[in-house]
């Protein structure tokens, strides 16, 4: 008998054939789990992303409006927070104004894009802006009586250290507050001599005649930061949530933020008692320094497109959007985060 020397033809092409359907399963296998893994990896991050937007917000949203240990009451035009004779432009002023929002950069004060500290044509026009404004929750302890252009605070501190003290610097507003009244007002000068941190500002303090001679005693100094939070494309060239305080450069803080809608409700009163929440521009200027809870609506994006097998529709501001009609190849996948924050010094 003489040995087999090799394969036939036709068992050479059931092998193939064979090989190839194990090898088509193979690639479907590897392929699902690599959608499976890049649908995983984005909403982790889309998740996280959101959750840290959320917090970031949250943090300075509730601090909004805080002056020291000063409560106002414009409800009743009471302690009316009095704004010092201020150069600072833009944004970072009317601290009277803890909270501010608006619909668009077109809504801007002048359509004041450039205070947002990007180019013009990288901020999202369409999203909500938000703007706050509040004191640092520590600050210096006032320990000599003021004078017309002078306000004493205890220090540690040795001497000025480029023009700072502190957070307290040269040219940047600050507070004082003693709990009865409270003043800020923008320092032209600062010096350090024994424990005191002598601050200087401009003569009469500006603002309202009645208030020019106020004095403190006791009580504290603190800076006061103005923050504000938008959308803009990111140096990613994604869609971003971007911070920035006073006029110091913006901050790109969290890639993927494709919208942003912020809603506001004031205090309940009389007139009032069942405040829903609007955008600003159905906010009443009177009505600003009443706003006791924001609402923060967030849409956040993956990084990467093609993560979904179709086009994902999505809620946002009670609106069913369907992506496709814009891009028929989007496939992002995307989530909504909402939260609704009090704003602690104006809580009753």
């Amino acid at each position: 008998m003489r040995k087999q020397a090799g394969l036939s033809l036709v068992e050479l092409m059931i092998s193939i054939t064979l090989g190839l359907v194990l090898m088509a399963g193979v690639v479907q296998m590897f392929l699902s789990s690599k959608r499976v893994f890049i649908t995983q990896q984005g909403m982790s991050r889309i998740q996280e992303t959101g959750r840290l937007g959320i917090e970031f917000m949250s943090r300075d949203i509730r601090a909004a409006a805080r002056y020291g240990c000063l409560r106002s009451d414009p409800a009743t035009n009471n302690v009316i927070l009095q704004d010092g004779d201020l150069d600072l432009g833009g944004l970072h002023t009317d601290f009277a104004e803890g909270v501010r929002g608006y619909d668009s950069a077109e809504d801007l004060p002048n359509g004041a894009e450039e205070d947002l500290g990007l180019a013009e044509e990288r901020i999202d026009e369409d999203e909500s802006i938000i703007v706050l404004r509040s004191a640092a929750d520590v600050g210096f302890p006032v320990n000599n009586t003021s004078n017309g252009t002078q306000v004493f605070a205890y220090t540690s501190a040795t001497a000025v250290t480029d023009n700072c003290v502190g957070d307290i610097c040269k040219n940047k507003a600050v507070i004082v507050s003693d709990c009865y009244s409270s003043r800020v007002f923008q320092v032209t000068d600062l010096s350090v001599a024994a424990n005191t941190l002598t601050i200087t500002h401009a003569p009469g303090w500006g603002g309202d005649a009645a208030k020019q001679l106020e004095i403190f005693s006791e009580g504290e100094v603190a800076p006061v930061t103005t923050t504000v939070y938008f959308i803009a494309e990111g140096a990613g060239g994604q869609p971003s949530l971007w911070q920035r305080k006073n006029d110091e450069n913006a901050l790109e803080l969290l890639e993927g933020v494709e919208r942003m809608r912020i809603t506001y409700a004031p205090r309940a009163t009389i007139v009032n008692p069942n405040p829903t929440y609007s955008l600003a521009a159905d906010i009443d200027a009177t009505e600003w320094p009443l706003i006791n809870s924001v609402r923060v609506e967030l849409l956040v994006r993956s990084l990467e497109n093609n993560v979904q097998e179709d086009p994902q529709s999505y809620t946002f501001g009670d609106v069913l959007v369907d992506p496709a009609e814009a891009d028929p190849d989007d496939r992002y996948l995307r989530q909504v985060f909402t939260t609704t924050i009090g704003i602690r010094s104006r809580e009753n």
